[in-house]
């Protein structure tokens, strides 16, 4: 059971769409993409605070390497909203390098034109059916002190966005059908030395 309380009273209508998948416990699952290969993925919510505009989590990357076989990362998040906006300004990310990878989710053209300067924030960090997020990953699970790992790095974060909005296939739900509809969520892994686009597929999956 998720904790109700939690979630701040956001917007009307944003309610249920958010309380469905973005609580503690709350698990997505599909995969990794990076260059020709596909890794099985999960990621499980920790602890969410949209009053602070912060979501923990743990990443799990299955047979992406053959020392850590199953490799599970635990990442803070920052919620772009009032308080984080989407030009990161930190981890070598670049003003270009934001909008490149921001504009890859189909969710961004629905709020671009109503994002606010300086730092490109959005008053409703629940509306226009997406939540849109970075991850910034921090220690390997089974191990705190491992810095380094062959064939994988978390030493960049995750352009993140959670559509409630599109189906599989890319087509848009209607507004009546969306909570009916899985949320997706997408993301993008950006480090200056990292094969770029490396992509997250995953969907939730309803208790």
């Amino acid at each position: 059971m998720h904790d109700s309380q939690q979630l701040d009273e956001p917007t009307p209508g944003a309610t249920e769409e958010v309380s469905r998948c973005l609580y503690p416990g709350a698990t997505f699952r599909g995969s990794q993409k990076s260059g020709r290969s596909r890794y099985d993925a999960n990621m499980t919510i920790v602890d969410v605070d949209l009053a602070s505009s912060h979501l923990s989590g743990h990443l799990c990357i299955h047979g992406r390497t053959d020392e850590w076989p199953e490799l599970t990362t635990y990442f803070d998040a920052e919620i772009i909203g009032d308080r984080y906006g989407f030009l990161t300004g930190k981890w070598g990310a670049t003003e270009s390098e934001d909008m490149i990878h921001w504009k890859r989710f189909p969710a961004f053209k629905r709020v671009k034109d109503e994002l606010e300067q300086p730092g490109l924030t959005r008053k409703d960090k629940l509306g226009d059916g997406a939540v849109f997020m970075r991850w910034k990953e921090k220690y390997v699970v089974a191990d705190r002190d491992v810095q380094d790992i062959n064939g994988a790095s978390y030493a960049g974060f995750y352009y993140i966005c959670i559509d409630f909005c599109e189906q599989q296939g890319g087509s848009n739900a209607a507004a009546d059908d969306v909570s009916s509809v899985p949320a997706s969520l997408s993301g993008f892994y950006y480090h200056q030395n990292s094969e770029p686009y490396q992509q997250l597929s995953l969907v939730h999956v309803p208790e």
